[in-house]
């Protein structure tokens, strides 16, 4: 998936409009036909922040969504499910109901993105296993239930058509995902999801947010508790090491200078004793 900017307000836009405070600004993107100024490059933001979440800040976001957020239900479900997964944007504007939830109305402990999902075209787990995400998917669920937003004709699988998209837009309908071809052959673009990131992103009060910081999050969350490499790539749908390192901040040290004073003992003097 492409992660291209997105076009900026028009000038007579700005010139009508003004610059907008950022949690008005995001808000107006549950208004049709409104676009706001956003950062025009996802690596510029991201260079501010490269820290992990700490769990204080966690809180913060989900505060704030709920208190500012126009869409507190779909944007907290968003931002849990993109923080305990670690699901690209894509890959979750593709996950349907029935990859997470069970026919008894329950989220899969152990789900899957199916490869037809899954970017690189490789099914993997997810694993909800965090309360709070827990709830705040049934939350937004039973949101577009009362919606009538992709409800089934049986009570099965919470009330919802099994296989509608997991996530809808704000209009209860599916993101619109755009296929392109290049020479690098396919790409997939899903606009609306990638705005309602950035909704999140700007809504969260956290400096320079983005999909990588919440990655490196979770990375560095499953390497805290003895995650080897291999595994932390199979959950992120990494296959490249150096691209897990980097998303860690593991930085390789030269051979000799992991051998300095590797044994490090306290030298004492003492006095020779004659066996005599």
């Amino acid at each position: 998936m492409s992660d291209a900017p997105f076009p900026s307000t028009s000038s007579s836009q700005a010139a009508r409009g003004g610059a907008q405070p950022p949690d008005r600004a995001v808000a107006n993107f549950d208004r049709p036909g409104t676009r706001v100024s956003l950062p025009t490059a996802d690596h510029e933001v991201c260079a501010k922040r490269r820290a992990p979440l700490t769990d204080d800040e966690i809180q913060s976001i989900a505060n704030r969504l709920r208190r500012y957020s126009r869409r507190s239900p779909g944007d907290l479900a968003l931002f849990y499910l993109m923080l305990t997964t670690g699901a690209k944007p894509l890959e979750l504007a593709r996950l349907r109901v029935q990859d997470v939830i069970a026919a008894s109305g329950a989220i899969r402990s152990e789900a899957r993105i199916p490869a037809i999902a899954a970017i690189n075209g490789v099914e993997r787990p997810i694993y909800l296993k965090s309360e709070v995400a827990v709830d705040a998917t049934l939350i937004y669920l039973q949101h577009r239930v009362a919606r009538g937003q992709g409800a089934g004709n049986a009570p099965a699988f919470a009330g919802l058509d099994p296989v509608t998209p997991l996530l809808l837009n704000h209009q209860g309908r599916p993101y619109e995902i755009v296929e392109s071809s290049g020479s690098g052959g396919n790409r997939y673009l899903c606009r609306g999801i990638l705005e309602a990131c950035r909704r999140v992103f700007r809504l969260s009060g956290i400096p320079g947010l983005c999909g990588s910081t919440i990655r490196r999050t979770l990375a560095r969350r499953l390497s805290d508790r003895g995650a080897t490499i291999e595994q932390i790539g199979e959950a992120l749908g990494i296959k490249d090491r150096k691209a897990i390192r980097d998303l860690l901040d593991l930085h390789p040290i030269a051979l000799p200078t992991l051998f300095d004073e590797i044994v490090c003992q306290k030298v004492t003097t003492t006095t020779a004793v004659d066996p005599r």
